[in-house]
């Protein structure tokens, strides 16, 4: 196993589909260690006040989660490539040791579990994300690591609803054990991606070199750039929510739909927005041009934010079926979600060349796109939730994308009047 491992992470001809495959694994290990739980339902769960215990337990994980991408803006941006590894494995293993207690704990503890739970796991993602960005290929690599979002998540929650129906686990255990199933082949991905070779010369001529971002280079990042990239933290702000919630509460919504008895509706429904989606983020390494690829990203941006509009008002007036709007709004969000991950940010670093790494503007877009979820929960209880999933969905779908709208052009406006600015000086400099 030790050799044809070698062999894959070695040979110039495999080495990417073994980043692809492992990047792809790695990922959904997390995912089986957070979303997992969501699962079950929770019912028979009290915590008083009249609010609702699974919102509760979303909450407590989520706001676990959201400081651990606030810690992340530092300690990501930050951190030498020789502690990745180890750092990764004790962040899921704490995580999972987690679920363990959720399990055994009395009601009122499970709360803090969740939050122990979330706390390590936002820095997962900028860990995985260093061993694949600063390539050519970066798009196509991003494309297997953004297949978790989609598939994965819906994935594990379908192992978990699986355990329950035919191995009599509860709903309280059921997440450690989904996250325990998982476990052996994140181990085996994670030495996969430690031992795959990084960066070549030919990468950082076309990508930029990508390195540590201490204190005084976000700094002048944000001085220089600010204006624009809070825009495009705007967009994330966005996605974020609404992907959350779609996410956090489907299973509710398929049941309020008709589909309590098919739990595979849950994964069934998001494999061909993955398939759509992944296609086109991969194809994005087909576009050498930094700002044309930039230019791209923040368009497909804009027509996502069409295509919920236009789907989501055919759902309002019964003119399409649930199944088909979840699949076109899915579509719709994943893919400026995913363009962010596989394509924006990458080739932002890359067309701005400023000494630093993705890492960074992910986890300032991720610390406030996750805050912001949480606001929206906390509204969502005080305010009391007197409607259908459906109809909620509606609204938070709208007002959402025309934001986007807005939002996506405005981005790729400033930017583009940035790059015009840099060209000009530098015909100044060197006439």
């Amino acid at each position: 196993m030790s050799g044809i491992i070698k062999k894959f992470t070695n040979s110039k001809n495999l080495s990417t589909f073994a980043i692809v495959i492992s990047v792809f694994i790695c990922y959904t290990g997390m995912y089986a260690v957070r979303k997992s739980f969501l699962a079950g339902k929770y019912t028979g769960l009290v915590f008083g006040y009249g609010v609702d215990a699974k919102t509760i337990l979303v909450l407590s994980q989520v706001l676990g989660y959201m400081v651990s991408k606030f810690l992340g803006i530092k300690i990501i941006s930050e951190m030498p490539k020789s502690k990745r590894a180890i750092v990764l494995t004790g962040l899921i293993f704490f995580a999972l040791l987690m679920l363990a207690l959720f399990a055994i704990v009395p009601a009122e503890w499970k709360i803090l579990a969740l939050f122990l739970n979330g706390l390590p796991l936002g820095m997962v993602f900028g860990i995985v994300f260093s061993y694949i960005e600063g390539r050519k290929n970066t798009e196509l690599l991003a494309a297997a690591l953004s297949a978790t979002f989609i598939f994965s998540t819906s994935f594990v929650k379908t192992v978990g609803l699986l355990l329950m129906r035919d191995f009599n686990i509860d709903e309280y255990s059921m997440p450690f054990y989904t996250g325990l199933l998982f476990f052996p082949f994140f181990l085996l991905s994670v030495w996969v991606l430690n031992k795959s070779k990084g960066p070549d010369e030919s990468d950082i001529k076309a990508r930029s070199e990508r390195v540590p971002m201490h204190s005084k280079d976000r700094k002048d990042f944000i001085k220089a750039n600010g204006v624009g990239y809070f825009g495009l933290v705007g967009i994330y702000i966005l996605l974020t929510v609404v992907r959350d919630f779609r996410d956090n509460f489907m299973v509710e919504f398929w049941s309020e739909q008709g589909y309590s008895s098919s739990p595979n509706i849950v994964t069934l429904t998001e494999i061909p927005v993955a398939i759509i989606v992944l296609a086109i983020a991969a194809a994005g390494v087909l576009i050498r041009n930094n700002n044309r690829a930039f230019n791209t990203g923040m368009l497909l941006t804009a027509v996502g934010a069409v295509i919920i509009i236009v789907f989501t008002l055919l759902f309002n007036q019964g003119l399409i079926s649930p199944v088909t709007w979840m699949v076109t709004t899915g579509v719709g969000i994943y893919l400026p979600y995913i363009l962010f991950h596989c394509l924006v940010f990458e080739r932002l670093v890359a067309l701005l060349s400023f000494k630093g790494n993705v890492g960074f503007l992910f986890y300032m877009a991720d610390a406030l796109g996750y805050l912001s979820s949480v606001i929206v929960l906390l509204l969502k209880e005080v305010v009391g939730f007197k409607q259908t999933w459906g109809h909620f969905f509606i609204w938070l779908n709208l007002e959402s994308a025309a934001l986007l709208l807005l939002l996506s052009l405005f981005a790729m406006w400033y930017f583009n009047k940035r790059i015009d600015e840099k060209k000009e000086k530098q015909v100044i400099a060197y006439p």
